[in-house]
């Protein structure tokens, strides 16, 4: 049995994108032709590997484990063609994708891979911003091969790795008034809530009484969409925030709240186990492991 490149090819633009119409477009084809080269697919693996719900379709558990076989192969060919043609005697070449969330990903991720890939220019790199309840997905579809979020997702085809932690403070304005407001993304972010509930169980030391429990149900919330949001929302004296310490600008005029401790939240780095990892995979991890910590000081 053999599998045909362009077969493949269809089917890991599918899987990525979940939308045939999407994914014909990408790969410069009809749907039609497309839905062809699925079915030839399917047809020579005798499996089904798409199955459709009400919200669209998804992959079956045999097309889960045909995608990790394309991801692998992927980087096995990209490490192939850099050894041989593009990156010069020494150096790393192929495809490295990354997505996390707002906080971390520019400010941490980044710095902590600019040295490798400032050395290996042959590498071609994408990070990308999600929304946290969206990363998990992004890595299932293959549209990154590492993601970082703020947990642990206990599963036995993932494997994590604890890169550091954020801690995160309440901020008030230096300049104006407090007010009892407090700055979140969206109506669905929880952050604030969750933070004023690690206070509830820690001695006040003076400055700020944590809310009640019956408080934090009817917290007076606004919302400004990121994390640069709230930082400037706060200078401006539109409310407090809660955010990563290691975040606070010099230059904006605010001040971190007396009298609560910190928040501390994990960054994990996950991505799929696998029988092989390419040279810049395993560069990544290692480099990734030595770094994220000086950037979260």
């Amino acid at each position: 049995m053999d599998l045909a490149s362009h077969e493949l090819q269809a089917f890991r633009m599918v899987a990525q994108t979940l939308n045939f119409s999407t994914a014909a477009e990408r790969i410069h084809i009809t749907q039609p032709a497309l839905s062809q080269r699925i079915q030839s697919l399917e047809k020579t693996l005798g499996l089904t590997l798409f199955v459709r719900d009400p919200k669209g379709i998804k992959l079956t558990e045999a097309g889960m484990r045909l995608l990790r076989y394309c991801q692998v192969k992927d980087h096995l060919e990209s490490e192939l063609l850099s050894d041989l043609v593009k990156a010069p005697d020494g150096k790393l070449g192929g495809r490295l994708r990354i997505a996390g969330y707002s906080s971390v990903l520019h400010s941490v991720i980044m710095p902590a891979l600019a040295k490798l890939l400032r050395e290996n220019p042959a590498v071609h790199f994408e990070f990308s911003v999600h929304e946290m309840g969206e990363l998990m997905g992004v890595l299932e579809s293959g549209e990154a091969d590492f993601v970082v979020m703020d947990h642990e997702i206990e599963r036995a085809n993932i494997q994590t790795l604890v890169l550091g932690q954020e801690k995160y403070v309440l901020i008030q304005s230096s300049q104006f008034p407090k007010r009892d407001v407090y700055l979140d993304h969206d109506p669905d972010d929880r952050f604030t809530e969750t933070f004023f509930q690690t206070q509830n169980n820690h001695p006040r030391r003076g400055g700020v009484s944590p809310p009640s429990t019956k408080q934090k149900s009817t917290l007076s919330r606004c919302y400004v969409n990121d994390i640069d949001g709230i930082l400037k929302g706060v200078a401006l004296g539109l409310g407090q925030g809660v955010v990563p310490h290691h975040l606070l600008p010099k230059d904006l005029p605010i001040r971190i709240a007396k009298g609560l401790k910190p928040m501390n939240v994990p960054i994990v780095l996950h991505y799929f186990r696998q029988s092989y990892y390419s040279n810049l995979q395993k560069a990544t991890i290692e480099n990734l492991k030595r770094n994220c910590a000086n950037y979260l000081r």
